[in-house]
């Protein structure tokens, strides 16, 4: 709830109020602080009845109606109430009250800032306004305002952290550090703790504040000797450590530093960070001398991974032979499941999987025929029943991992058989089914892992993806109604959870279903969450000042401001500029309305009355679910008029998003922007961004922006494929549409010189520099699939070269897996390489179903889905979903 309006008045004759009307509009107040909404409206409709007119109670009115939900009305009366009290401090500031519960901060401002006009020493109001600057980061304004409270309040401990934060924010770091010594001094006075409370918390937090203020302006040996005066009194004793390491590292005080980090290494054996660091202070360079300092380590620490696993990254030949020997083996005997995932870092270095491969082969071997790891050691203990089985399950992952499925497969199939209700041996025999591209078989494997423990939730919820990525999205709903709240639609709890995993990955089925609406409402939803994380913010800028949680304060600031890097909205902000890309290059008609597969196989007449059913019985759904909208609205409203003091505020009402009206935009390339300039400003060092750019741009016409996109991905990747196409398609628009602008064709020429496609003064054919970037990418199939883009670009209508080196197999490409072949697959099945006959598409499948039989892409009767409530299309999705 805002908080409630100053109420000091200055009033004209005309608008003061009697005796008994002022205590009463107090109450009004305090009515609304109290959250008795129906008391403080029966208030202003006594005071109204003596004084129509009164501008302060309206607007009170006006905020009531507001927080009761009632917005149309409140606007009415609120603005009833400026008009007939302009001089009025407090309905300016109930007017910005009313625009920040609107989300309109630029409008509260402003509001907040006429109110200061009529009542400049307002605390209220000038806190409200301080906390709407710093939600938008207006740091100069924030300043601005937290020095008149600190001139107004100079004994609040609040003024004093305030003001000093919007110098820090504002990288005035000796001011800030001014004003904070100096409300330091004002603290050396304050009382003893109580016994039974040694340390006093927020006079800590402000101590580890002050000091980051220190180390952030770079005074290194004053935040040393802050921190050794201050230790005593600072109760967080991990943090303290950790920067008194850092500390004597920037102060090359080395011998303390590896003190310190030896005492967070005994408090912590498992933190590898604090190795890590314990290795650059003491400046190991070789593998000798690290060797011999994890060696005294898991001396000290025998029972630590961490030491161990550091271990194997440097060691090489018989030293890694032994230590992973040994790490392995251990492993299998504990019964570790993640132990595959601790070690596959390893898996980047040859010599090392081969290494691996020939222990994991000998212990096979050895416990099967005798039961033991090694059985040149004198020893009569035999490793029990589960050994081997742990040992069949890692090789099952190692196989997984080097590509060859049917060994995985194998391991795999025997451990089941040893052991049939050992969840993790299905879930991933799920996951090699997943790699294979059998998305059908994938869900059915891990739905019967779920059936086995029904109580585990991380089970439930692979289960519920792997059922989105087979698309069958209405039984993965099924699934993940086990864990959502009873007599609740699950996909509405999982919206209201902010479950964003499953929204992608809902988003990702809906797509390859070609239901761009839905996949689109989805994007739109996850957009909104990240939304309201940016505006759950507001809550804590004055908290946190009360709490003195200031350092963590900081984090979220920085946090908040590149919330939209994560990559939950990075993904869905992708999957939304290329769907919207693809429906301004293929705008829906009334035709694609029709999802029924048998149409084509229907006279005109017949397909014309299935046509009207459909949309009769669209209609009828859209009218049940409009009564069901509406009868839970009148019972929310019942169960309002039924509380007299009602305390329930309703939200910002977010306007409904609608597949149909989302697919059918008008605008797509705008809506498209939307998810773009975010992408631009947050995920920058992504390449796909600025692929995506280019292609809104492109279609824009917007040359220097193109330009833009194309410098950037020439510096994260000059030779990515992508970046190919888009040069040459750049140049293209350049020589089909000249431009004709003098100063902008100076600047692209310029530009153009560090992409070496000039000769002389002139641009190269695009012929030869496609050429030229073939022979050098002759054994990419990534790369031969856009440059034969680049050939259809040249000339549309003979696409029978840029089709030879799409469906070209050969051993020696690098890339010729099933994510690029079911990607060029698909691509030729939409017609992004113009129309391919039948033929040529079946010969193709044919090719890869051979390569990868178990794919659901390239098969002719992809397996059938296990449950028949799914959905119609159930094709296994696209092979190019994630291989992890």
């Amino acid at each position: 709830m805002p908080p409630p309006p100053s109420t000091t008045t200055t009033q004209s004759s005309s608008q003061q109020l009697l005796s008994r009307e002022n205590t009463l509009f107090k109450k009004v107040v305090r009515f609304y602080e109290q959250k008795q909404y129906k008391k403080g409206l029966t208030a202003t409709r006594e005071i109204l009845k003596k004084c129509p007119n009164h501008g302060e109670t309206l607007a009170m009115k006006g905020l009531i109606l507001n927080s009761m939900g009632k917005k149309d009305e409140a606007l009415e009366s609120i603005r009833s109430g400026i008009k007939n009290n302009m001089a009025s401090h407090i309905v300016w500031h109930v007017y910005g009250l009313y625009q920040r519960s609107e989300r309109k901060y630029d409008e509260a401002i402003k509001a907040y800032k006429k109110a200061l006009q009529c009542e400049k020493d307002s605390l209220t109001i000038l806190r409200d306004l301080s906390l709407l600057q710093i939600q938008m980061r207006d740091l100069e304004g924030y300043k601005e305002t937290r020095h008149q409270l600190f001139i107004l309040k100079p004994g609040q401990r609040q003024s004093w952290i305030g003001f000093a934060m919007s110098y820090h924010l504002l990288g005035d770091f000796d001011m800030a550090q001014s004003v904070l010594e100096e409300f330091r001094k004002t603290q050396q006075d304050r009382p003893a703790p109580a016994p039974d409370k040694p340390y006093d918390n927020e006079h800590s937090e402000f101590l580890l504040y002050q000091n980051l203020v220190l180390r952030e302006n770079g005074q290194y040996e004053e935040a040393l000797r802050h921190i050794q005066i201050h230790e005593k009194d600072i109760y967080n004793k991990l943090s303290l450590a950790e920067i008194k390491y850092d500390l004597y590292m920037r102060l090359n005080t080395y011998d303390r530093a590896e003190t310190i980090l030896r005492d967070l290494i005994e408090r912590n054996p498992e933190n590898k960070k604090y190795y890590y660091m314990l290795e650059k202070c003491l400046n190991l360079t070789n593998s000798e001398e690290k060797s011999k300092l994890y060696e005294n380590l898991m001396e000290k620490y025998p029972k630590a991974d961490a030491p161990k696993q550091i271990c194997l990254q440097f060691l090489i030949g018989e030293p890694f032979s032994k230590s992973i020997g040994s790490y392995l083996q251990k492993g299998f005997q504990k019964g570790v499941p993640s132990l595959f995932q601790s070690v596959k870092y390893l898996y980047s270095q040859t010599e090392k999987i081969q290494i691996i491969d020939t222990l994991l082969k000998t212990y096979l071997a050895n416990l099967t025929k005798y039961g033991t790891f090694d059985v040149t050691t004198e020893t009569d203990e035999v490793e029990p029943a589960s050994t081997i089985l742990w040992l069949q399950y890692y090789l099952s992952q190692h196989y997984d991992y080097l590509n060859q499925t049917d060994k995985a497969f194998e391991f795999i199939d025997q451990a089941i058989r040893d052991t049939p209700t050992l969840v993790e041996l299905y879930m991933f025999k799920a996951k090699i089914c997943k790699h294979a591209g059998d998305f059908q078989t994938a869900a059915s494997l891990m739905d019967e892992a779920q059936s086995l423990d029904t109580a585990d939730r991380f089970v439930n919820c692979k289960c519920t993806k792997y059922f989105l990525r087979a698309n069958q999205i209405n039984t993965a709903l099924e699934i993940a109604g086990k864990f959502t709240r009873e007599n609740s639609s699950p996909g509405d709890y999982l919206r209201e959870m902010q479950c964003m995993w499953f929204e992608l990955e809902t988003a990702r089925a809906y797509r390859r279903l070609k239901k761009y609406g839905d996949a689109l409402k989805k994007c739109h939803e996850i957009d909104r969450h990240f939304q309201e994380f940016i505006e759950d913010q507001f809550d804590f800028h004055s908290y946190c000042l009360r709490k003195m949680v200031l350092c963590a304060y900081v984090d979220m600031l920085n946090l908040e401001d590149h919330m939209k890097g994560h990559r939950f909205f990075r993904q869905s902000a992708q999957i939304a500029v290329e769907i919207y890309i693809r429906l301004y290059d293929h705008p829906l008609s009334d035709h694609d309305d029709d999802k029924d597969e048998n149409l084509a196989n229907m006279s005109a007449s017949e397909a014309k009355k299935l046509k009207n059913k459909q949309r009769k019985q669209q209609l009828r759904e859209q009218q049940e679910k409009q009564k069901l909208i509406d009868a839970e609205r009148k019972k929310k409203e019942f169960q309002r008029s039924r509380n007299k003091d009602d305390a329930e505020e309703e939200k910002v009402k977010e306007d409904d998003l609608v597949p149909e009206r989302l697919e059918r935009s008008d605008k797509p390339l705008e809506e498209a922007m939307r998810f773009l300039q975010p992408l631009e400003d947050f995920s920058a060092n992504f390449l796909e961004t600025h692929y995506l750019g280019f292609e809104v741009y492109y279609r824009r016409k917007k040359f220097l922006l193109m330009l833009r996109c194309l410098n950037r991905m020439k510096k994260l990747d000059s030779n990515n494929a992508k970046f190919h196409s888009c040069l040459m398609k750049f140049l293209k628009l350049m020589e089909n549409e000249p431009i004709t602008d003098e100063r902008l064709r100076t600047i692209i020429d310029d530009e153009l010189k560090g992409f070496n496609v000039k000769q002389g003064d002139s641009v190269k054919k695009i012929d030869d520099l496609n050429a030229e970037f073939l022979k050098k990418n002759f054994n990419s199939l990534t790369h031969r699939a856009e440059a034969a883009k680049v050939i259809l670009l040249i000339n549309p209508t003979n696409n029978v070269k840029a089709i030879e080196l799409l469906t070209t197999f050969d051993s020696n490409f690098t890339d010729q897996n099933l994510k690029i072949c079911s990607r060029i697959y698909e691509s030729m099945q939409s017609g992004d390489y113009g129309s391919i006959d039948n033929s040529i598409l079946e010969k193709y499948r044919n090719e890869c179903h051979k390569r990868w039989p178990q794919a659901n892409l390239f098969q002719t009767n992809p397996t059938p889905p296990p449950y028949t409530s799914c959905d119609s299309q159930t094709n296994g999705g696209a092979a190019s979903q994630d291989q992890n």
